[in-house]
């Protein structure tokens, strides 16, 4: 059993504890209160009495026995003006207080060998009880007779109390102790059943499914707030996806009518190193829009019914994105030596494959040698000859947004796409190193059929 002072199973165990030493302490104290207040904390066996009567014995000037005032015997005698003690010593002296009963007087003979007794008169109708005693004394030894029910003092009541308490109350409290650390693992595990089960949910619920909500079947009541709030909060983040979404929708769309009309504008001027320069870069403004609206289709789905085959793909990517590479002064080559059959949706392979041409040709640098692969059973490779990828950088290139170089050409939108595709899918996206030392993006797909 594990400790920690964040558990909720160690802070019930030790609420409880504490709640049941504190209630009893209260009872006990409530009883206590009541019969101090009714007058019924006295000293009933009389050892207390006896005890205040042998403190406060001494012998006068001619060594007759007698006592001093302390402050216990006055507070005998004014509880009980009728109170009474005998004391006898060995030599024959005695010391009366009070009016004793003529029953307890003719009971002194009869205990000459007796070192202490209770004495109960309920017989014989007698109205006091008493306790004999032989106790040593400033006086010396001597013997007392004294009448019992006298009030305790508070030092002695605490006394009496603290036994009470450890041979009354502790062992029970012990034993409601032990039950409640071996039970309330099992009570705290059993009442938050539905917590676990909703901590379980959440941890299967996928980023791409903005509709899922935490259920609230078998979750207490106390801890139902919580879930309605994550809930909510899941519905405001949600809305602003939503938001964010229809943004870059609406952008793009918009941006594709001034692009279009830019680059028809550039293809009527004169051939010169200008013209070349503002033809790239209407190219990766008209590449920008286009990546921003895969990713808004992307987030509502592919439709992955399309037999498509890999092979015709690779070989029709390549034919249209040559001219980039030949602008670039780069060389773009096809190794598919048979045709490969994958069930998915082609526009979006199409655009997958472009961006990670786009990708080599971008970083390859001039004069780079591209080659795209196609290997079995369901895979597509574009490898390069440039620089490559560090490894430490290559899980962060896939993250949106994200350029090895802070001032490249691209919007790092690219290899991202890349790996959404691969995920609906069903396959990944891996980055390695080509065989002349250049960057390797293997793109595998899951969705095999038999051509």
């Amino acid at each position: 059993m594990s400790f920690s002072l964040l558990s909720l199973r160690w802070r019930l165990i030790w609420s409880l504890i504490l709640l049941q030493v504190v209630v009893g302490l209260l009872v006990m104290g409530g009883f206590l209160w009541l019969a101090w207040s009714l007058g019924r904390v006295v000293d009933e066996t009389g050892q207390a009495t006896v005890e205040s009567i042998q403190r406060a014995l001494t012998r006068g000037p001619e060594g007759q026995l007698m006592t001093e005032p302390t402050s216990a015997l006055r507070r005998l005698q004014k509880a009980d003006p009728q109170f009474w003690f005998i004391v006898l010593d060995d030599r024959g002296g005695q010391l009366r207080h009070g009016e004793i009963p003529s029953t307890y007087l003719r009971l002194l003979d009869a205990l000459d060998d007796t070192e202490r007794m209770a004495i109960d008169p309920e017989t014989d109708g007698t109205r006091p009880k008493a306790r004999f005693e032989r106790v040593e004394s400033r006086a010396g030894p001597v013997a007392v007779m004294a009448q019992t029910g006298g009030p305790l003092t508070v030092e002695n009541t605490i006394k009496g109390t603290g036994i009470a308490f450890l041979f009354l109350v502790a062992p029970m409290a012990l034993v409601t102790c032990l039950g409640v650390i071996l039970a309330t693992p099992f009570v705290v595990k059993r009442g938050l059943k539905g917590v676990v089960a909703t901590a379980e949910h959440a941890e299967s619920i996928d980023v791409h499914e903005r509709t899922t909500r935490l259920p609230l079947a078998q979750v207490a009541s106390e801890i139902r707030p919580l879930v309605n709030a994550v809930n909510r909060a899941f519905d405001r983040l949600n809305e602003g996806y939503d938001r964010q979404e229809r943004f870059l929708a609406d952008a793009a769309h918009e941006l594709r009518t001034p692009i279009t009309t830019l680059q028809i504008h550039l293809e009527g001027l004169p051939n010169d190193p200008l013209k070349m320069k503002l033809m790239q870069a209407s190219a990766r403004l008209a590449t920008l829009a286009e990546q921003l609206l895969d990713l808004q289709r992307l987030d509502h789905g592919l439709s992955l019914d399309q037999q498509v085959e890999l092979k015709s793909l690779c070989e029709r990517v390549a034919a249209d994105i040559a001219p980039l590479a030949i602008r670039s002064r780069c060389t773009l080559s096809v190794d598919a030596p048979q045709p490969l059959t994958v069930r998915g949706d082609a526009p979006s392979l199409e655009r997958a494959l472009t961006n990670l041409i786009q990708n080599a040709i971008e970083h390859g640098g001039a004069g780079c040698d591209i080659r795209v692969r196609l290997c079995e059973p369901s895979c597509i490779e574009v490898l390069d000859s440039g620089p490559g990828i560090p490894e430490a950088d290559r899980e962060r290139v896939v993250a949106p947004f994200h350029r090895l170089v802070p001032r490249g050409r691209g919007a790092g939108l690219g290899l991202h796409l890349v790996a959404e595709v691969a995920r609906l899918h069903r396959g990944q996206l891996s980055i390695g190193s080509s065989e002349s030392g250049g960057a390797k993006m293997r793109l595998e797909l899951m969705n095999l059929v038999d051509a």
